[in-house]
Protein backbone atom coordinates (compact mmCIF):
# COMPACT_ATOMS: atom_id res chain seq x y z
CA UNK A 1 0.00 0.00 0.00
CA UNK A 2 2.74 2.50 1.10
CA UNK A 3 3.99 2.14 -3.16
CA UNK A 4 0.57 2.94 -3.88
CA UNK A 5 0.33 5.88 -1.82
CA UNK A 6 3.63 7.19 -2.55
CA UNK A 7 3.35 6.87 -6.35
CA UNK A 8 0.51 9.21 -6.51
CA UNK A 9 1.15 11.36 -2.87
CA UNK A 10 1.95 14.41 -4.73
CA UNK A 11 -0.73 14.60 -6.91
CA UNK A 12 -3.61 14.10 -4.82
CA UNK A 13 -5.19 16.78 -2.52
CA UNK A 14 -4.34 17.47 1.16
CA UNK A 15 -8.13 15.58 2.30
CA UNK A 16 -7.69 12.49 0.81
CA UNK A 17 -3.80 12.53 1.70
CA UNK A 18 -5.08 12.55 5.52
CA UNK A 19 -8.13 10.19 4.90
CA UNK A 20 -5.67 7.54 3.33
CA UNK A 21 -3.32 7.94 6.37
CA UNK A 22 -5.98 7.72 9.02
CA UNK A 23 -6.38 3.84 7.21
CA UNK A 24 -3.20 2.78 8.01
CA UNK A 25 -2.03 0.73 10.84
CA UNK A 26 0.40 2.55 13.52
CA UNK A 27 3.83 0.61 12.12
CA UNK A 28 2.52 1.65 7.70
CA UNK A 29 1.81 5.42 9.35
CA UNK A 30 5.54 5.57 11.04
CA UNK A 31 7.04 3.69 8.04
CA UNK A 32 5.69 5.99 5.85
CA UNK A 33 5.84 9.60 7.54
CA UNK A 34 9.60 8.86 7.93
CA UNK A 35 10.10 8.56 4.06
CA UNK A 36 7.80 12.03 3.22
CA UNK A 37 9.62 15.61 2.63
CA UNK A 38 7.71 17.83 4.81
CA UNK A 39 8.53 20.51 2.55
CA UNK A 40 6.94 19.50 -0.47
CA UNK A 41 3.97 17.99 2.04
CA UNK A 42 0.94 20.38 2.33
CA UNK A 43 0.90 21.74 5.76
CA UNK A 44 -2.19 20.57 6.73
CA UNK A 45 -1.72 16.93 6.50
CA UNK A 46 1.87 17.64 8.31
CA UNK A 47 -0.50 18.90 11.39
CA UNK A 48 -2.52 16.14 11.45
CA UNK A 49 0.38 13.77 11.40
CA UNK A 50 1.79 15.65 14.24
CA UNK A 51 -1.19 15.04 16.29
CA UNK A 52 -1.25 11.72 15.47
CA UNK A 53 -0.58 9.67 19.38
CA UNK A 54 0.61 6.52 17.14
CA UNK A 55 3.84 8.31 16.56
CA UNK A 56 6.76 7.43 18.46
CA UNK A 57 9.20 9.54 19.40
CA UNK A 58 11.57 7.97 16.96
CA UNK A 59 9.24 9.15 14.14
CA UNK A 60 8.44 12.25 15.15
CA UNK A 61 12.23 13.19 15.28
CA UNK A 62 12.50 11.93 11.92
CA UNK A 63 10.24 14.08 10.35
CA UNK A 64 11.28 17.02 12.58
CA UNK A 65 15.15 16.44 11.04
CA UNK A 66 13.59 16.46 7.44
CA UNK A 67 12.54 19.85 8.14
CA UNK A 68 16.28 21.05 8.17
CA UNK A 69 14.94 23.10 11.28
CA UNK A 70 19.23 24.07 12.08
CA UNK A 71 19.17 26.46 8.76
CA UNK A 72 16.40 28.47 10.50
CA UNK A 73 16.34 27.54 14.41
CA UNK A 74 18.88 30.85 15.34
CA UNK A 75 16.88 33.19 12.61
CA UNK A 76 14.79 35.67 14.31
CA UNK A 77 11.08 34.91 14.10
CA UNK A 78 10.37 37.76 11.97
CA UNK A 79 13.05 36.98 9.28
CA UNK A 80 11.48 33.53 8.51
CA UNK A 81 10.83 33.73 4.51
CA UNK A 82 6.79 34.12 4.38
CA UNK A 83 6.51 30.54 2.39
CA UNK A 84 7.69 28.72 5.36
CA UNK A 85 6.51 30.19 8.46
CA UNK A 86 3.45 27.22 8.38
CA UNK A 87 5.98 25.18 8.30
CA UNK A 88 7.78 26.47 10.99
CA UNK A 89 4.65 26.51 13.79
CA UNK A 90 4.54 22.36 12.69
CA UNK A 91 8.27 22.01 13.83
CA UNK A 92 7.07 24.38 16.87
CA UNK A 93 4.24 21.50 17.34
CA UNK A 94 6.49 18.94 16.81
CA UNK A 95 9.08 20.22 19.08
CA UNK A 96 6.77 20.93 22.28
CA UNK A 97 5.15 17.82 21.76
CA UNK A 98 8.84 15.70 21.68
CA UNK A 99 9.52 17.63 24.58
CA UNK A 100 6.21 16.96 26.77
CA UNK A 101 7.03 13.32 26.61
CA UNK A 102 3.44 13.23 23.65
CA UNK A 103 5.77 10.50 21.55
CA UNK A 104 6.69 7.24 23.30
CA UNK A 105 9.96 5.91 22.68
CA UNK A 106 9.92 2.61 20.88
CA UNK A 107 13.10 0.41 20.64
CA UNK A 108 12.12 -1.37 17.55
CA UNK A 109 11.64 2.29 15.76
CA UNK A 110 14.42 4.06 16.54
CA UNK A 111 15.99 6.44 14.49
CA UNK A 112 18.19 5.65 11.38
CA UNK A 113 20.52 7.71 11.97
CA UNK A 114 20.45 8.83 15.88
CA UNK A 115 23.99 11.00 15.53
CA UNK A 116 21.45 13.98 14.05
CA UNK A 117 19.71 14.25 17.86
CA UNK A 118 23.41 13.89 19.60
CA UNK A 119 24.75 16.67 16.84
CA UNK A 120 21.75 18.73 17.66
CA UNK A 121 21.99 18.62 21.06
CA UNK A 122 26.08 19.29 20.98
CA UNK A 123 25.12 22.53 18.79
CA UNK A 124 22.50 23.28 21.55
CA UNK A 125 24.92 23.37 24.44
CA UNK A 126 27.55 25.20 22.77
CA UNK A 127 24.76 27.65 21.70
CA UNK A 128 24.16 28.05 25.36
CA UNK A 129 27.24 28.64 26.61
CA UNK A 130 27.65 31.22 23.51
CA UNK A 131 24.51 32.96 25.49
CA UNK A 132 22.16 32.12 22.08
CA UNK A 133 19.07 30.09 22.44
CA UNK A 134 17.27 28.36 19.28
CA UNK A 135 14.18 28.29 18.16
CA UNK A 136 13.65 24.75 19.06
CA UNK A 137 15.31 23.59 21.64
CA UNK A 138 15.26 19.94 22.60
CA UNK A 139 15.44 18.37 26.03
CA UNK A 140 18.17 16.08 26.31
CA UNK A 141 17.15 14.18 29.06
CA UNK A 142 13.91 12.68 27.29
CA UNK A 143 15.78 11.97 24.38
CA UNK A 144 18.33 9.49 26.42
CA UNK A 145 16.75 6.76 25.08
CA UNK A 146 17.45 8.09 21.36
CA UNK A 147 21.06 8.45 21.81
CA UNK A 148 21.90 5.44 23.54
CA UNK A 149 23.64 2.35 22.02
CA UNK A 150 21.48 -0.59 22.96
CA UNK A 151 22.69 -2.82 25.42
CA UNK A 152 23.81 -6.16 24.74
CA UNK A 153 23.46 -9.05 27.48
CA UNK A 154 26.39 -11.40 27.69
CA UNK A 155 26.35 -14.53 29.38
CA UNK A 156 29.55 -16.66 30.64
CA UNK A 157 29.85 -19.62 31.79
CA UNK A 158 31.61 -20.51 35.55
CA UNK A 159 35.34 -22.06 34.47
CA UNK A 160 35.20 -25.39 33.33
CA UNK A 161 31.41 -25.87 32.66
CA UNK A 162 30.03 -26.77 29.54
CA UNK A 163 26.98 -25.79 28.71
CA UNK A 164 24.48 -28.73 27.61
CA UNK A 165 21.05 -27.89 25.45
CA UNK A 166 18.65 -27.60 28.85
CA UNK A 167 21.12 -25.30 30.16
CA UNK A 168 21.20 -23.13 26.80
CA UNK A 169 17.83 -22.72 27.08
CA UNK A 170 17.29 -22.43 30.39
CA UNK A 171 20.34 -20.48 31.72
CA UNK A 172 19.47 -16.57 30.87
CA UNK A 173 16.23 -17.09 33.16
CA UNK A 174 18.11 -18.09 35.69
CA UNK A 175 21.44 -15.72 35.79
CA UNK A 176 19.42 -12.33 37.80
CA UNK A 177 19.11 -15.94 40.71
CA UNK A 178 22.89 -16.03 40.85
Amino acid sequence: MLAVVHKDWMAMPSDRQIAILKKLKPEMLCTFVRKIDPLKTDVSVLRWIAARQELDLGTALTLFFNFEPSRLNLLPRDNYPRDLRDYCAVMDVLCQRINCGFYIPIAARRMEDPSLVSEWLRRQDEDQNLGRRGRWVLNGKLLAPMTAQPKTKSYQMRSGQKRNLIQGLFTPLFVAGR
